[in-house]
């Protein structure tokens, strides 16, 4: 693996965790006037689409536990889609989606298991516009997410194989919490995470071998070890 700018790997992971964080701040900070507690649960399974490209969006998910993915179709692209973010416990999924009556521009499709709170738009929109410090957290969010595509499309400039893959597993690790010798595990076969990166299985597996004889990662059946995660970010870069 070629080693890339230190300076944009560290910028892309500080921008990834920081959005993560004033995301789950702006959740919480709704919990209370949105009445959290008082809504129903909804479950659903690996693979439900919870809305497609083109559908009108009237309210969003609140996520309790599991993953939820933003797919994109990307013509050309091997394997035909991408996945650009994820959405994890704490966060809710399409801010970006407020105050505007545009059609959803990509699937949101249930990436684990996963518990969900519908939130419907009026009712966010209408907490937000009654309280001022919630308006401004949820600018300095959205600042923030536009930071995070800035320095991820600079990290991928040149777009290749081992570019996408680094991205998208430092992507999935940010989620997750690591152990106390500092590695994260990532539960996801090759073809999944082939899937969330839109390239092929056969190259996505060939990138892997060669992560792990640079001893960033260690693989095993159905699940990825970091131990590396600046060898990691620096693929991303």
């Amino acid at each position: 693996m070629t080693p890339s700018n230190p300076q944009t790997s560290d910028r892309f992971a500080a921008e990834l965790l920081q959005s993560r964080r004033l995301g789950r701040k702006l959740a919480d900070a709704l919990a209370q006037p949105m009445a959290f507690k008082g809504r129903p649960l909804h479950h659903f399974e690996t693979g439900v689409n919870l809305f497609k490209a083109g559908d009108r969006v009237t309210q969003l998910p609140y996520v309790m536990s599991g993953r939820l993915d933003a797919v994109v179709h990307v013509p050309g692209v091997q394997g035909g889609q991408i996945v650009p973010i994820s959405f994890r416990a704490g966060e809710m999924a399409y801010l970006s989606y407020l105050f505007n009556q545009l059609p959803s521009g990509s699937d949101l499709v249930v990436g684990e298991s996963s518990t969900v709170q519908w939130l419907p738009l009026k009712d966010i929109e209408a907490c937000l516009l009654n309280d001022q410090g919630l308006l401004l957290m949820l600018v300095r969010f959205l600042g923030q997410r536009l930071r995070e595509v800035q320095a991820r499309e600079r990290s991928w400039a040149a777009r290749g194989v081992q570019t996408r893959l680094c991205a998208g597993l430092a992507r999935m690790a940010a989620d997750l919490p690591s152990r106390s010798d500092g590695h994260v595990v990532i539960v996801a076969t090759h073809e999944q995470i082939a899937a969330r990166c839109g390239i092929s299985r056969p190259k996505a597996s060939i990138a892997l071998k060669s992560l792990e004889s640079s001893g960033v990662l260690r693989l095993g059946r159905g699940w990825i070890e970091v131990l590396n995660w600046r060898g990691l970010m620096d693929g991303v870069g």
